[in-house]
């Protein structure tokens, strides 16, 4: 983070904008987001339009947070040092991007995350066809190449699934608290019926879910095997081993490795195969596949 603030603050020509927010002469805040961001490549592999009505933004007003760095005595004010981002840049939207080597920061919890598209191939390599793109697109992409936009050399029509997950904020997302929803919700299983549920729930913009547990054997099917040849029960699921790995379930819900061996309906608990007990308000029931 050091060096890509200090190329802000010495590189007139820098892609980036870095900004350092202190309070009484004390450091409590570093950021550094993009001028511009391949929106294109955004549209075409993730579900943008689920958050945000493209159409109604200005082509100009999307960035990028690359870095982020809260004092954690401040972290109740990240909603207010996003919303000042956006107005001193003049952005609307704002996306993050995690890949597996991402450490995940304190605001990622004022984003909200973005289904990435499944395209429809049946082996790992580009379809052989030809595809129309018109004068104005690729104008556009060397203009964006030339000007080294922030993911410029991503095509938006290579039909391969992108390599990192992807969320989102907004400035209206950023004025409108959350709901916050303390039920206790408990699913049991990695089926797809479970994991599809968790992802739902964990989609809604505008609900702050602070307690749901995920209980499955073994925990999520992703984390049994590296390989993905070798990830069998993941591929007996309709989420293929990336896809699982995109969703960061482990990072925005409770994930325990355990089996459940009975459930107590008049208190609304759960029992472990290690005796523990997990008290539940909305129970899920998706074992099997």
């Amino acid at each position: 983070m050091y060096d890509a603030l200090y190329d802000c603050a010495v590189n007139a020509a820098s892609r980036n904008y870095g900004f350092v927010a202190k309070v009484l002469d004390q450091i409590i805040g570093c950021f550094v987001i993009s001028k511009d961001v391949n929106l294109e490549y955004y549209i075409s592999h993730f579900h943008v339009q689920d958050q945000v009505l493209i159409a109604e933004q200005d082509r100009k007003s999307h960035t990028r947070l690359i870095h982020s760095c809260i004092n954690p005595i401040f972290e109740r004010s990240t909603r207010f040092m996003l919303k000042e981002l956006l107005r001193l840049t003049q952005k609307t939207c704002m996306y993050f991007e995690v890949n597996t080597a991402t450490i995940i920061p304190t605001v990622f919890n004022e984003l909200v995350y973005i289904r990435s598209r499944r395209f429809p191939h049946f082996v790992d390599r580009k379809w052989d066809h030809e595809r129309f793109v018109s004068d104005d697109t690729k104008k556009k992409q060397e203009e964006d190449v030339k000007n080294m936009v922030d993911g410029c050399k991503r095509d938006p029509l290579d039909e391969t699934e992108a390599p990192f997950a992807l969320s989102f904020t907004s400035r209206r997302m950023l004025s409108e608290p959350k709901i916050v929803k303390n039920a206790r919700i408990v699913i049991v299983g990695a089926s797809d019926t479970s994991i599809s549920f968790a992802e739902a729930l964990l989609s809604i913009s505008y609900l702050n879910f602070t307690s749901i547990v995920f209980i499955a054997p073994g925990g999520l099917p992703n984390n049994h095997f590296d390989e993905r040849n070798e990830n069998l029960k993941a591929y007996s699921t309709s989420y293929t081993n990336q896809e699982l790995k995109k969703l960061m379930l482990e990072s925005r819900v409770r994930v325990i490795n355990a089996r459940m061996v009975d459930i107590d309906r008049n208190d609304k608990n759960i029992v472990l195969h290690d005796e523990s007990v997990i008290p539940y308000d909305t129970l899920i029931l998706g074992m099997g596949i």
